[in-house]
């Protein structure tokens, strides 16, 4: 008599002789999947590893004179986008070396993946004989050694082929490539037509608007508002391209005048292709990096933690704090250390346990398990300045002028967010920006009065995550019509 009463391992199917096939194929798996999850091999794992890495603060040179010199550790900043350009080491092409594309993005501080070294092309003398970088000298962009484990990746183009372009202009490619060859070459130009030949040979100053050559095909670089989707979000595409103003210069009055008339070097080149540079402004700027990747340093922790709360906007710090309180079902400002960790990881910081809990028990005083959250989120804040106080007071006070009172409702009515800089830019719509912006209120009654106080402390949170006054500014003014 058959036994039908067997064992859950045998399936029908399975061969004779072979009955616990399949049953171990998946426990093979299923192990295999644990494995790697502990070591930290999983893939999600590694993406979300290399994106963090990618985002940590990285070191500006602070310059000694007004010059741009090689080894300079700097940014790029192009005027067409307003963003920076930045390595997606997450994102490696598909061709025979070993490359990574290229974009510009949107960013408020340094970050590993936005920060550049200009190194000299070694093959060709130095006729200046100093380590200033000239207009017309031949040179190498690099990207951060700490992106690649110390590799080095050239910014380096190729001709316009059919088979080799840019993924979505399909202009000229460009990308991030190991390979020492002379399509990593690059030269300077004045951005003004007008003096460029007579500004070949001369020192690049720090504050200049620079075109930036490719030498091997003579084409500017150049980045426009083509949205690139990457797992750092909406990033705009780089790539190489001329972009010329089309109006003729008036040749007659040129040589009546001893000028030069050639017609297409004396046209004005699009804001594609200018490029700005960003050094570091204060001495506190430029450090050591290799303490930023050491973690047993608290301090270095937290200075990570604070990078990747700015990397979020400039309603970063004002996100984070809105999770804890969620969570503070008693309203006494106490979380316990398992609310911690994954409201930190609830808000997109990804740190390993052992880096949670060292930083969990600095502010762990009594040893209680239990910390005070305001006092973690104190060590991010920043004392406003005397200049964006300013500007705080302007709008609160412009908001009770023509409101009569500040709520939630009448700032509602009053905000202008059509000019607000992530609408312009195109990364946000002009409904996201305004739910962004009541959403970290987390007020429950719109018609309830908001003290300056309270005003000024939403503010302060927004200050700490931008960096730049100007930006803070342009962000008031715009908002609040002032």
């Amino acid at each position: 008599m058959h036994n039908y009463n067997v064992d859950h391992k045998y399936k029908f199917q399975t061969r004779i002789g072979n009955w616990f096939e399949e049953w171990e194929l998946d426990e093979t798996k299923k192990k295999d999947y644990l494995k790697n999850r502990q070591n930290g091999q999983l893939a999600s794992i590694v993406k979300d590893t290399k994106t963090n890495f990618s985002l940590r603060l990285a070191s500006l040179t602070f310059p000694q004179d007004d010059y741009i010199h090689f080894g300079f550790h700097l940014m790029l900043q192009n005027l067409k986008t307003q963003g920076f350009l930045s390595i997606d080491i997450q994102e490696k092409l598909k061709i025979e070396e070993e490359a990574y594309n290229i974009t510009t993005a949107s960013t408020s501080q340094p970050t590993v993946r936005s920060v550049f070294v200009i190194i000299p092309y070694t093959k060709e003398p130095n006729y200046y004989g100093d380590d200033v970088l000239h207009y017309g000298q031949h040179f190498r962009i690099v990207a951060n050694p700490r992106i690649s484990n110390n590799k080095t990746f050239y910014l380096h183009s190729l001709p316009q082929t059919p088979t080799r372009c840019a993924k979505i202009s399909r202009k000229q490619e460009v990308c991030a490539i190991e390979s020492d060859v002379f399509n990593t070459v690059w030269k300077f130009e004045h951005a003004d037509p007008k003096i460029r030949f007579e500004m070949e040979g001369q020192p690049v100053r720090s504050d200049d608007t620079v075109l930036i050559k490719h030498s091997f095909t003579q084409h500017w670089l150049a980045s426009d508002d083509i949205i690139y989707q990457n797992d750092f979000g909406r990033e705009r595409e780089v790539f190489v391209h001329s972009y010329q103003c089309l109006n003729k210069t008036q040749n007659l009055i040129a040589e009546k005048e001893g000028r030069t008339t050639i017609d297409i070097p004396l046209r004005n080149q699009e804001p594609q292709n200018l490029w700005k540079f960003q050094v570091a402004r204060k001495q506190n700027e430029q450090f050591d990096e290799s303490v930023m990747d050491d973690n047993r340093n608290v301090k270095n922790l937290m200075i990570r933690v604070k990078q990747q709360i700015t990397s979020k906007g400039s309603y970063g710090l004002r996100g984070l704090a809105k999770i804890f309180m969620e969570m503070d079902q008693n309203n006494n400002g106490v979380v316990e250390y398992n609310d911690f960790k994954w409201g930190l990881r609830n808000f997109g910081l990804n740190l390993s346990e052992d880096e949670t809990k060292m930083i969990f028990q600095t502010f762990d005083k009594n040893g209680n398990g239990k910390i005070e959250f305001n006092e973690f989120l104190d060590a991010f804040r920043s004392q406003m300045s005397d200049k964006r106080l300013y500007y705080v007071q302007r709008a609160y006070a412009s908001i009770e002028q023509k409101a009569g009172k500040v709520t939630l409702e009448t700032m509602g009515r009053l905000i202008n967010v059509k000019e607000h800089p992530d609408v312009l830019k195109g990364y946000k719509t002009e409904r996201q920006v305004f739910q962004d912006f009541v959403s970290h209120w987390n007020k429950a009654n719109p018609d309830r009065v908001i003290s300056f106080q309270e005003f000024g402390e939403f503010y302060q949170d927004v200050s700490s995550s931008v960096q730049q006054d100007e930006t803070f500014e342009a962000i008031l003014k715009k908002l609040w019509n002032l």
